[in-house]
């Protein structure tokens, strides 16, 4: 069977002891109380950490607005795209820039992005992370459903404490591991310092 919204809404209402829907639509009280959290839930899960599998790049649009006042050498505005929830890295390592509303307001020109954006496509999610958004809905609807505030810290600390970070440890091990690039005190220390040609 594939992972569906419905599929994960209704693990997360059994672990909580309520009865499970058929659409989040449905005129019934649990598929009102699920539908109103899983998309904050979603997205608070999905800015954690930078998953492996919502992760994509953009090269940034200039924006034709104006700004009233600009911080010193950051005069590039760019409009933000719609679909970030939050930004990891640029094209450019030594570039400067700040999300303001709309826009993202940078020192550099032809500014390139990597960011985890908001991907409602639950056949796209790793294991653990579907279960660790599991724990995090549980824990979100366990008050509203079946009045237990206990039962939600309870999920809330399962998720806090071991499904989140079991399924960030996972999405570390994809891939080429990261290196730390050396910055130019550590470079100087060791009288490599390479900031001046």
């Amino acid at each position: 069977m594939a992972i569906s919204k419905v599929s994960i809404v209704n693990k997360a209402l059994t672990l909580v002891g309520a009865t499970p829907i058929t659409a989040l639509d449905d005129d019934t009280n649990n598929a009102r109380n699920a539908n109103r959290v899983y998309e904050l839930s979603l997205k608070a899960i999905l800015a954690e950490c930078k998953w492996n599998f919502a992760t994509k790049r953009a090269l940034l649009t200039v924006s034709a607005d104006t700004l009233a006042w600009y911080d010193t050498g950051e005069t590039v505005i760019y409009t933000r795209p719609t679909d970030i929830v939050k930004i990891f890295g640029t094209s450019y390592r030594p570039a400067v820039f700040r999300e303001e509303g709309d826009y993202i307001i940078s020192d550099t020109a032809a500014l390139g992005i990597r960011y985890v954006y908001y991907l409602d496509d639950p056949t796209k999610y790793s294991s653990q992370f579907i279960e660790a958004f599991i724990d995090k809905l549980a824990s979100d609807i366990a008050y509203s459903i079946v009045n237990s505030r206990t039962l939600g810290e309870q999920y809330k600390t399962l998720y806090e404490s071991i499904s989140l970070p079991k399924a960030i440890s996972s999405n570390g091990q994809v891939g080429k591991q990261q290196e730390l690039v050396d910055d130019a005190w550590t470079l100087a220390k060791y009288g490599n310092d390479q900031t001046e040609a």
